[in-house]
């Protein structure tokens, strides 16, 4: 419960009792004065009466003394009216037993009024012929004490929820300042480190939010540092100094891990491009001048391909190649006609336009292909765009089977039908740390059974999952199937890891599902981990970002897959601080024979360590390998070494 709830739930407890004590002095007081008038009605009625009846009890006339208590008992103010004879005798009177109307008979109980009686002497001359006794009758008493105790409760209520709002009011003004306490603690809890802007006015809490900004500050700053030397190693290895682009290095790097089985494309086009006669514009103009060339044209290229291209590298030289995913036809052509158009634009508008000239290759190509096979179409696409002419351009592959329409068409009945008929099985692959060598989690995977019990291995279902617009409803029954293995417990598997799609974290309809079984399953939530591409990540930061708040809302964890190679990847481990990291493969496996790999995991595992963010190398097949990732003090590995995936 917040401190806000419980002040106002005290207020209100308090509030609630000086407001019912008023209210009950106020009906006490009021009883009380009423019975005074009662006992003064009373006694002015039997001194009055007195004159009255000592003529008639003189003259012994008890018919006129009757008369005379009628007149008077008849107007209904009295419960009795009596003489009575110096002995105590009853001579005359009138009585009538009690009557309490229109109030409630629990009210007259609990404030019962006492009715006094009032009483005078009747003489004749120095003879004492007896007394008059008169009692009120407490109707009217009653009744007004009812109605003004009603009309107290309501006007003290009225007050009571007045003084409620004001009070609600007046703490969150108050205490607002400890809402955003509370925030940049959560902040600080999420590894997100925010600055407290509206500094409070109580001393207190001014030295609260000092001291938490200046906390936030430091360990932003000691995190900025790393993200910045992560960076300048990952720029020292894998960029390219003049274009700002990925090298030769990188750009064989992240194409294997594009075309790598865990990698969910259909097709894709590779643009190659190449300059002639940069060396004599260079021995002409000056390097530098042919270096800024260069720039331009690298900065062009971003222009023209933009968030569509998925890796943009200089190959060294004059050479250059942008690779682009799930592209048709139409839009492939579009795409290197924007390219071409702004390179003429370039080369126009410098001294190069009569020195330098280009020729672009275009090879389409689909998942499952080789990269030899694809590297080589472009390659051949870009000489035979040379020999065309200047400025060429060549297409290849664009004609290539599709497995033809009615494979793509099979592959679509396949997947409905697998989804329909829920036949999935998951294989599980152990995660393990590496000091104790104890199992962190296991990486579930899917497997698509077809109709004669056949496992399709998802390198081959996934990407035309991801052609038809399957990839949500996968992701709804892997990660179902992965609840269900998880609640059984026979398998002995306490925490489990699963990958979820691009399309996933940006479908509302699967988020809203998905955070309704998070609900279901409560404190169990925190035995499962989701996993996020380090390409997904960075290709809708938005979605992204909703994901990871759904995901530590519910207790559940955070991992970032294939992470390493892309140039965001330290300002995605800020942005999105995960629990644990996987290495890219292929980073994984330069490690023993490349110091920049090295140097780039250093400065990767400094960044996560500041972050509490664990490190887990993939693709770990001989202890060879994980004696140099001890030596790196990496946490954990997976991988054949340990174990391949199998059937749970």
């Amino acid at each position: 419960m917040t401190l806000r709830r419980q002040l106002f739930i005290g207020l209100s407890i308090i509030f609630l009792i000086l407001c019912a004590s008023l209210l009950l002095v106020t009906v006490h007081t009021t009883r009380d004065y009423l019975e005074q008038q009662l006992a003064s009605h009373a006694q002015d009625t039997a001194t009055a009466l007195s004159r009255l009846l000592a003529d008639a009890m003189a003259k012994e006339d008890r018919v006129l003394a009757e008369t005379q208590i009628a007149a008077v008992f008849d107007r209904g103010y009295f419960q009795q009216i009596a003489v009575l004879s110096t002995g105590g005798a009853r001579l005359v009177g009138r009585e009538l037993p009690p009557r309490i109307e229109g109030v409630p008979a629990w009210f007259t109980r609990l404030f019962a009024l006492k009715t006094p009686t009032g009483e005078a002497f009747l003489s004749a001359g120095w003879r004492q012929l007896g007394k008059v006794v008169v009692t009120s009758q407490p109707t009217f008493a009653y009744q007004h004490l009812w109605k003004s105790a009603g009309a107290m409760f309501w006007w003290i209520f009225g007050i009571y929820l007045f003084t409620l709002l004001a009070t609600r009011i007046l703490l969150r003004v108050i205490l607002e300042p400890l809402l955003d306490i509370e925030r940049a603690a959560l902040a600080i809890g999420q590894k997100r480190f925010e600055q407290i802007e509206h500094m409070p006015r109580a001393r207190e809490l001014q030295s609260v939010v000092v001291a938490m900004n200046d906390l936030s500050r430091r360990v932003a700053a000691i995190l900025d540092e790393e993200t910045a030397r992560a960076e300048a190693y990952r720029k020292e290895a894998y960029e390219d100094e003049v274009t700002h682009l990925d090298n030769r290095r990188s750009f064989y790097l992240r194409l294997n891990q594009v075309l790598g089985t865990d990698y969910r494309f259909a097709n894709g086009v590779l643009i190659m491009v190449q300059l002639d006669g940069l060396d004599q514009y260079n021995r002409e103009y000056s390097y530098p001048r042919g270096n800024i060339l260069l720039a331009v044209l690298a900065q062009a290229a971003r222009e023209a391909l933009g968030e569509r291209a998925s890796i943009m590298a200089r190959m060294g030289g004059s050479t250059f190649v942008f690779l682009c995913l799930d592209l048709d036809k139409a839009a492939g052509e579009a795409l290197y006609k924007d390219l071409q158009a702004r390179m003429d634009a370039v080369l126009l508008h410098s001294e190069a336009f009569h020195h330098v000239f280009y020729s672009i290759g275009v090879a389409y190509f689909h998942h499952g292909e080789a990269h030899s096979q694809i590297l080589g179409r472009a390659d051949l696409a870009m000489e035979t765009a040379r020999q065309s002419g200047q400025n060429g351009v060549e297409v290849l592959g664009d004609d290539l089977p599709e497995s033809a329409s009615m494979g793509s068409f099979s592959w679509r009945m396949i997947i409905q039908s697998a989804l329909e008929e829920g036949r999935w099985v998951l294989l599980g692959q152990p995660v393990v740390r590496l000091a104790d060598h104890g199992v962190l989690h296991h990486e579930l995977v899917a497997r698509l059974v077809d109709a004669q019990d056949n496992l399709i291995p998802a390198a081959h279902f996934l990407p035309m999952a991801q052609r038809h617009n399957f990839m949500v409803q996968i992701d709804r029954a892997v990660v179902t199937l992965a609840l269900e293995r998880l609640a059984d417990g026979e398998n002995g598997i306490r925490q489990v890891a699963v990958n979820v799609s691009a399309q996933g974290i940006g479908d509302d309809g699967f988020l809203d599902w998905l955070d309704a079984r998070l609900r279901q399953l409560g404190p169990q939530a925190g035995r499962i981990a989701f996993e996020l591409s380090e390409f997904a990540c960075t290709r809708d930061k938005e979605a992204t970002q909703r994901f990871l708040t759904l995901v530590r809302e519910h207790g559940a964890q955070f991992g970032i897959d294939q992470f390493g190679l892309d140039p965001q990847s330290p300002n995605v481990l800020r942005q999105f601080p995960p629990n644990y990291i996987k290495l890219d493969g292929g980073l994984v496996r330069e490690l023993p024979h490349n110091e920049d790999s090295r140097m780039v995991l250093k400065a990767i595992l400094h960044l996560a360590r500041s972050l509490g963010t664990w490190v887990i190398a993939q693709h770990v097949e001989d202890e060879a390998m994980v004696a140099t990732l001890k030596e790196h003090q990496v946490d954990a590995a997976q991988g054949y070494h340990f174990g391949k995936p199998e059937r749970i």
